[in-house]
């Protein structure tokens, strides 16, 4: 098998790639969960569960710059 070049990452670099990625998926869970509570009505539990990630994506920015 041929071997292929990797792009080197630091540390900082491959964190703050990350951090972007799950603040990317608690922006598009907030989306859905905003249209699901639009057409089939409110739930608490969702709302809870996304603030729940919500905080822990705020706590990966916090504890890793």
């Amino acid at each position: 098998m041929a071997r292929t070049a990797r792009h080197p990452r630091t540390r900082a670099e491959t964190v703050a790639h990350h951090n972007r990625q799950v603040a990317a998926v608690t922006a598009g869970l907030l989306v859905v969960i905003s249209l699901y509570s639009a057409v089939l009505g409110s739930n608490g539990w969702l709302w809870f569960g996304w603030a729940v990630l919500l905080l822990a994506c705020v706590a990966l920015f916090v504890v890793r710059p």
